[in-house]
């Protein structure tokens, strides 16, 4: 039940909450305040409608206690949000600008510094698990804060909110192993603008860039993700920044992801491959012949025991008849015949 609610809130998340909708102008946060009552922590604001007051208490605490990952980036933390809650779908779409389909979700404006989610009331579905859609959104603009004015790729957007929400568990690991044992890996330059219309495509799209965020995050020291950063920033261009910073041309980064997720995706791969299939048939066929040499050792071990107890006993047995003819021929000699009524001497 777990996994099959989370694989929903994955299809929403994947296909509607990560699109980005273009900033709308210095006027957006404050025309809609007006219209919102609000509740305020921090640098997060949240604007609400009377029926989600208990939900905006929630989303408030959800978004203060965003901890971005890795750990060089916890110290930055967010500059400022805005969470606008719409209670009714018409309300979504104006939000929106219309931009996303009208069974989406969610969606962040990064430039805006805002998150906008549909009323819990209004999609049943989210009751499910919210906070890890809200902290997805999040994700959206606390990257944009930390790397603006630099041109962020649509992969490593969409992998860093995934990563930075925790999305992923055993069936998108599986689901990532399948798409590399069917070849359909795309190419980073592919993902870095759009990902594909196509519903599969995209999700695969999403899984993707999550792999390549684990690997430049797992692989490199806190240290050298910090320069990366620094020098994107600077730079406006993860090409350039790679260069400055590591070494590394983004095709080197692609060279060196797919190696490594080789290693650590590919064992779907692996086990159907043609030389796994006969190592594992070989393997097969050597126990089952080492079984059975065992059992009939056994077997043949057992009829020789048996066969050494039945000749004990027949040994035995034939000991017995011979030493009872013997004693029967040693009274006969001690007691010779003798004739009866023999007369005694005068």
């Amino acid at each position: 039940m777990l996994f099959k609610a989370k694989e929903k809130i994955l299809r929403i998340c994947f296909f509607l909450s990560l699109l980005f909708v273009p900033a709308y102008g210095s006027e957006f946060a404050d025309q809609e305040a007006a219209e919102y009552e609000k509740i305020v922590e921090n640098q997060v604001v949240v604007y609400y409608q009377p029926p989600d007051s208990k939900v905006a208490r929630e989303y408030l605490t959800w978004s203060t206690e965003f901890v971005p990952h890795p750990d060089f980036l916890r110290k930055a933390g967010l500059k400022k949000l805005a969470v606008y809650i719409a209670p009714t779908n018409q309300e979504f779409t104006r939000l929106t600008g219309g931009r996303l389909p009208e069974w989406g979700v969610a969606c962040a404006l990064p430039q805006e510094d805002a998150v906008i989610v549909r009323s819990p009331r209004i999609v049943p579905l989210w009751k499910e698990n919210p906070r890890e859609i809200l902290l997805h959104e999040i994700a959206h603009v606390f990257l944009e804060q930390q790397l603006s004015p630099a041109e962020i790729p649509r992969w490593f957007h969409e992998g860093f909110a995934v990563y930075s929400s925790s999305m992923w568990g055993i069936e998108s690991s599986l689901e990532f192993s399948v798409a590399l044992l069917v070849g359909a890996v795309a190419p980073m330059k592919a993902l870095s603008r759009d990902f594909p219309a196509d519903e599969v495509a995209a999700r695969r799209a999403y899984l993707q860039s999550y792999t390549l965020i684990e690997y430049m995050f797992g692989n490199w020291q806190d240290q050298q993700l910090a320069l990366l950063f620094q020098k994107w920033r600077e730079q406006g261009e993860l090409d350039k920044a790679l260069r400055i910073s590591l070494g590394l041309t983004l095709m080197q980064l692609e060279n060196r992801w797919r190696k490594w997720v080789e290693v650590r995706y590919g064992w779907l791969k692996l086990l159907t491959s043609v030389t796994v299939i006969w190592i594992f048939a070989a393997g097969l066929f050597i126990a089952v012949y080492i079984s059975r040499r065992l059992k009939f050792k056994k077997k043949l071990k057992e009829m020789k025991l048996q066969e050494i107890k039945v000749l004990e006993e027949q040994w035995l047995q034939g000991e017995d008849t011979a030493g009872g003819q013997e004693m029967q021929c040693f009274r006969e000699e001690e007691e010779p015949d003798k004739p009866p009524g023999q007369p005694g001497s005068v």
